[in-house]
């Protein structure tokens, strides 16, 4: 019997994921269903036409055996959270990955994964858990991309670039190749990167550089 997947997070984010599930379901090479979003705000929905329901709580819910988890959640500190959240309730978290995505044979990559629309991670690549890789974004060769890293559409993270800990990417970031992007760094969108950023930077523009929030 096939596990239910349960989406936390019912904004906007969360239902491209539940679209993309759709979508990977029709295929018939998971071992899971969707079957609902965990959300705090149970009206999260309210005057949206959506037809994936919330089904209860994020704090209050109780993960069960036969149910698996996928955080689709935009701010990678509030993820890390939920999820170690869930996790000391004994959840177990899924991979969302669209058909489109490509992935290749000996990439590397953690639990948790959202892998969008024609999104691709290349060779010899490591990504840790609970990653996020929005539509049309490239992870090059030998890259790395650390835990909780939210990367928007349309971004390219050349060969050998090293992305820390929760690091947030704005939507048509480039990074030239071999540069380091600390943990907890931000970089703003449409900016090319030329150096690399410092942990818990915020950088904007072309070339990047570092900005007050």
């Amino acid at each position: 019997m096939k596990k239910k997947l349960l989406i936390v997070g019912a904004g906007g984010c969360g239902r491209e994921v539940a679209h993309m599930a759709k979508d990977r379901q029709k295929t018939n090479t998971v071992d899971w269903e969707l079957y609902g979003f965990l959300d705090d705000n149970l009206n999260a929905l309210d005057g949206i036409d959506f037809d994936v329901p919330i089904v209860g709580s994020v704090h209050e819910w109780e993960p069960k055996e036969d149910e698996v988890f996928v955080c689709a959640l935009g701010s990678p500190t509030v993820k890390e959270n939920i999820a170690a959240l869930l996790e000391e309730k004994g959840a177990k978290f899924a991979n969302v990955i669209h058909p489109t995505a490509i992935i290749a044979d000996n990439a590397e990559y953690g639990h948790g994964l959202i892998a969008c629309q024609y999104s691709s991670i290349s060779v010899n690549t490591r990504v840790g858990k609970h990653v996020m890789i929005n539509l049309h974004t490239n992870i090059g060769h030998d890259a790395c991309v650390g835990d909780f890293s939210v990367i928007s559409a349309f971004c390219d993270i050349t060969g050998r670039v090293k992305l820390g800990r929760k690091v947030f990417l704005g939507s048509h970031v480039a990074i030239a190749p071999g540069l380091k992007v600390g943990d907890d760094a931000s970089v703003g969108i449409g900016s090319v990167v030329v150096a690399s950023v410092r942990a818990g930077k915020s950088v904007f523009g072309n070339p990047a550089k570092t900005f007050m929030l």
